[in-house]
């Protein structure tokens, strides 16, 4: 073990993941781009996860992106309203 507290092995998947994952999200032609990158990663991630003994990974994250666009419209809906005046 490392002072990571991570084995060799999952340190090394971890660099082969970003090694993979982080020219995509570099290259990234605008803001939708990575979006779509990012939520690929996450949407892997979560398959992963599963297959690895956590059978609730996808619904966690369908639960996280959900929570988050409901933050985004709030916001949106309370900007609309100060300006509806």
């Amino acid at each position: 073990m490392s002072g990571s507290g991570m084995s060799p092995e999952a340190l090394k998947r971890l660099r082969n993941l970003a090694a993979f994952w982080n020219p995509r999200m570099q290259a990234a032609t605008d803001d939708a781009d990575l979006a779509r990158i990012c939520f690929d990663r996450a949407k892997a991630a979560a398959k992963r996860a599963q297959k690895n003994g956590q059978p609730d990974a996808m619904h966690r994250l369908a639960e996280e992106l959900a929570r988050w666009a409901a933050d985004l419209e709030r916001a949106d809906a309370t900007r609309q309203g100060r300006h509806a005046a």
